[in-house]
């Protein structure tokens, strides 16, 4: 089968860890790289096309599909061009940086037709989709709560290298908060309304280290997360993963679903359940362990794209998906901010009109 050849928007970070895995998939025939640093990039990947301006790899390559890899602030631009061109795009999280500008880039792909894909990329993982499968089965019954934490300390370096990072937005609310949001209503269900707490006690900064949320659930379910990043734990998704270098693995669950029958574990899926399915606080509970093997999910995501494009299965999630997910933990730090509980109903049919 033809290859497709895609381009790559912004070679941070991010954009140099899609352009290792594409390198590596047999599916994917690279275009050309759109970058600002386009001398630099171009040095790092000797042989590529790369273009100091991302339109030029658009009208230039010609490419079949993009990776939008590039500032947050850049995402709906970089998007609506896409679309416009009527290129299929997988654009990285958050799916932009305001709900205002979400809605223009939904109502461009949908204009387009073009398909679309958010790159939250832990929707990929086996253990994630074997979490789903689980509660699906009703292995603990009707999901009552949630109990979530991601901790850990961040060196000084993080905030020197990139001084915003201790500035309003800098916190771990909008950086590290919206993955475990979109966790959470991938694996449990839509979140209809939030109420937070924050502080900056620690370091200080004019952003927050440190921050409690409160979550309902459509469902009905309830939800407690502590989030810091001043606090060494071995609880984050990170670390209980594996998924990055930068967090040493620890095999720790961060995540407890509770439910009518029983509980799980996440990541590790151990369940806890009484003989029987008794539900009665008199009997003991036994564990049992659930297996996921590991995989990389942003290989897994890439195969998934391929699909996609191809028309082969329907988006994961779609901008309007990844919509929601922003949606909710912008809510979570206007909530933390206001103390006060922020019903996200009437917003989530507001972005909706604006589609």
């Amino acid at each position: 089968m033809t290859k497709i050849r895609i381009g790559v928007i912004g070679a941070g970070l991010i954009g140099r860890k899609h352009l290792r895995k594409l390198a590596e998939h047999g599916d994917y025939e690279l275009a050309g790289i759109a970058d600002v640093n386009a001398e630099q990039v171009a040095a790092e990947q000797p042989g590529a096309r790369v273009f100091a301006d991302y339109r030029k790899l658009l009208d230039e390559a010609r490419p079949e599909a993009v990776i939008i890899a590039s500032p947050n602030q850049l995402h709906a631009e970089n998007g609506i061009a896409c679309a416009r061109a009527g290129i299929h795009i997988l654009i990285e999280k958050p799916v932009t940086d305001s709900l205002e500008t979400a809605a223009g880039l939904i109502a461009e792909v949908r204009k387009a037709g073009i398909r679309s894909l958010v790159g939250h990329h832990r929707r990929h993982h086996t253990q994630a989709k074997a979490l789903k499968a689980l509660l699906g089965e009703g292995r603990i019954g009707d999901v009552v709560g949630v109990s979530a934490i991601w901790a850990t300390h961040k060196p000084a370096d993080y905030f020197k290298a990139a001084p915003w990072r201790s500035q309003a937005g800098g916190g771990p609310i909008l950086i590290n908060l919206i993955h475990e949001i979109d966790f959470l209503r991938f694996a449990v269900g839509e979140i209809v309304a939030v109420e937070a707490i924050a502080a900056n006690r620690q370091r200080g900064f004019a952003v927050e280290d440190t921050a409690a949320a409160l979550l309902e659930f459509e469902n009905g379910a309830l939800g407690t997360f502590f989030l810091s990043d001043c606090a060494v734990t071995p609880w984050t998704m990170e670390q209980g993963l594996g998924e990055a270098p930068e967090f040493p693995f620890s095999g720790q669950s961060s995540y407890r679903l509770m439910g009518r029958r029983g509980t799980i574990e996440f990541p590790s899926l151990d369940q806890w359940t009484q003989e029987g399915g008794a539900q009665d606080w008199n009997k003991p509970i036994q564990a049992q362990a659930n297996h996921a093997a590991s995989i990389d999910p942003y290989v897994v995501q890439l195969d998934h794209f391929r699909d996609v494009v191809r028309g082969v299965t329907p988006s994961l999630q779609p901008v309007e998906d990844g919509a929601r997910s922003l949606l909710v933990t912008l809510a979570i730090a206007e909530a933390a901010t206001a103390r006060r509980r922020v019903d996200l109903r009437e917003r989530y049919a507001a972005l909706g009109q604006g589609e």
